[in-house]
């Protein structure tokens, strides 16, 4: 832990400026704009709350409901893009500090991030983001169906939330199962052209075996700490602000808490990175072993081993004639003669 938290300072602060002026404005902006597509979406609801209204009395058409519905659809559609586009933006960054880890004279800032931006295959980074939110869903689906079926049954509190808290272990442990997703996948990015995107996170599920807990550790104390300590020093400077009515205090520590958390970002970002490049400098780690008997031939994948592949029909078999087999101590009857 020592030798990581030493690691990590030399990587951040050097040129730590740099890095966290884009960093930290694409974060703002990103969050400004839910923010806002939040506040319209909220005026949305309540404006089709107001039409359902109007129409029980049959002071307007249902045109407008509908109106309202997809407004509600086109705001959905510009949250999904803008939480793909942080999430492209984000391993940006990842890729950037790895480069600095291997080469000390890669610069981590504006130009770096957006260069690995502009080259990172998109459509093959969105497609392991959904296989991760799939597949975490369907871990926790179970868990999620008990939990409505013990709090509909039995209307207990501490059932439903022990089981909503063993939902929560289950979607923390696939998470760290699957966190080196993106940096094993650039690793072999050029097989996966027509590979199935999952592999990276089978490839992550083996590469983790064995350090979930180290990794569970090392960003409980480098990331997870500090940003709580932070976010409970001055969020409760913002509660005690509105709770004694000064409003000036509730807008400093809200202000304060996100400034904070914003600026820790490159210190994230780096440490992911770092862990990656530690664990692979393991020599019990092996990145081809992660990813064995995942990739298909490209033969298969381009046909060309079943080109001259002939359909045969399969024969027949021939059934058993229905006549009852003799009996081998029966001996035929000897013929009686006339004469």
């Amino acid at each position: 832990m020592r030798d990581f938290i030493k690691d990590l300072k030399k990587l951040v602060k050097t040129r730590y400026l740099s890095a966290m002026w884009p960093v930290g404005g694409i974060t703002i902006i990103y969050i400004a704009l839910v923010c806002i597509l939040g506040f319209f979406s909220a005026s949305i609801f309540s404006s089709m709350a107001m039409s359902m209204m109007m129409i029980m009395y049959g002071m307007t058409s249902p045109m407008a409901l509908l109106a309202g519905l997809l407004e509600v659809l086109a705001g959905l559609a510009v949250a999904v893009a803008l939480a793909f586009f942080y999430n492209f933006f984000t391993v940006g960054v990842q890729y950037a500090y790895q480069d600095r880890l291997v080469n000390p004279n890669q610069p981590v800032n504006a130009g770096s991030i957006w260069l690995h931006f502009k080259h990172l295959r998109k459509n093959q980074l969105w497609r392991i983001a959904l296989y991760m939110g799939l597949f975490i869903f369907l871990w926790s689906l179970p868990l999620n169906i008990i939990a409505d079926v013990v709090g509909g049954l039995t209307h207990n509190a501490m059932w439903l939330r022990g089981i909503q808290f063993l939902n929560d272990i289950v979607i923390a442990w696939k998470t760290i199962e699957y966190s080196q997703s993106y940096f094993l996948y650039r690793e072999k990015q050029p097989q996966f052209l027509g590979q199935s995107m999952r592999h990276a996170l089978t490839a992550s599920r083996r590469f983790m075996g064995g350090r979930k807990w180290n990794y569970f550790l090392v960003m409980l104390v480098v990331v997870f700490v500090p940003i709580f300590v932070w976010a409970v020093i001055f969020g409760g400077l913002a509660f005690y602000g509105n709770y004694t009515a000064t409003y000036v205090l509730t807008y400093i520590g809200l202000l304060i808490t996100i400034l904070g958390i914003v600026c820790y970002l490159p210190v994230v970002f780096a440490a992911q990175a770092l862990y990656y490049v530690k664990s692979e400098e393991d020599p019990t780690q092996d990145v081809d072993e992660a990813f064995k008997d995942t990739f298909k031939p490209v033969a298969e994948l381009t046909g060309e081993a079943y080109v001259h592949e002939v359909y045969a029909p399969k024969k027949e078999k021939k059934q058993p004639s229905p006549v009852a087999k003799k009996s081998k101590d029966h001996k035929p009857e000897a013929k009686k003669n006339d004469k």
